[in-house]
């Protein structure tokens, strides 16, 4: 992992790093102090960052660009990828619960903007500002959250992997889906085993459902007929 210098301009207030971002609309980049508080990160595949501290994490980790997967792990080794991650994404509070540890992964090459506030606690809990965005965080992670866990409740394993496709493609405006994440990570994302997973693209690829040009790497011939086939909607997901 290396560290990308962010720089305050002076008189500005914004760091530069905000100024070239299309992705300000995180909420904290025009908070009074807030640049004195962020450092770019950049995340080879494979790397991981974790949650410092207990109590109130005031961490926010936006994605710039690349994948990443926030990832629990339990004390028998079992990891789950609870949502995944990609360029407007902003994850925090990445608190283990008793017996568990959580971390964000990088599943492709990544750069993120930290931006760690735990030292301002006592003033921001009074700005209505960043009371705003985090807010606006919270309810988008709840939101993505609650469509997660109805996808492994009810829908059946072919389902399942149906519609992670369909929602990886439905985010790529033309060209072929690029998987970063290995049969093993799209195991742990819709809990599932890895073999099952295997079987089940198998089958898809021999249905014309999704053409596979390389094992990492396929096209959607026809988004309606897979909508068609699935008991939900396909919405647009940030991996």
């Amino acid at each position: 992992m290396n560290f990308i210098p962010i720089e305050t301009e002076s008189g500005t207030g914004l760091c530069p790093a905000c100024q070239n971002c299309a992705l300000t609309g995180c909420g904290f980049h025009d908070l009074d102090g807030v640049a004195a508080h962020q450092r770019g990160l950049a995340l080879d595949r494979g790397d991981r960052l974790e949650c410092r501290g207990r109590g109130a994490c005031l961490q926010f980790w936006v994605i710039v660009d690349g994948t990443a997967a926030t990832c629990v792990a339990f004390e028998d080794g079992r990891r789950q990828i609870v949502g995944l991650e990609g360029p407007g994404d902003i994850v925090c509070a990445l608190m283990a619960g008793s017996g568990t540890q959580n971390w964000l992964e990088a599943l492709s090459d990544c750069r993120i903007c930290e931006i760690d506030l735990s030292q301002s606690a006592g003033h921001l809990r009074h700005d209505p500002g960043f009371l705003g965005a985090t807010f606006a965080v919270a309810h988008r992670r709840l939101t993505q959250a609650q469509a997660h866990i109805s996808t492994l409740g009810r829908l059946d394993s072919r389902e399942r992997v149906l519609l992670f496709l369909a929602q990886m493609a439905a985010r790529t405006s033309k060209g072929p889906v690029t998987l970063h994440m290995s049969r093993e990570d799209i195991a742990d994302y819709l809990g599932l085993n890895a073999e099952t997973v295997s079987r089940i693209l198998s089958r898809i690829k021999k249905s014309g459902l999704v053409k596979f040009l390389s094992p990492t790497e396929y096209v959607v011939p026809d988004m309606a007929e897979i909508a068609r086939r699935l008991p939900v909607p396909i919405e647009e997901t940030h991996a």
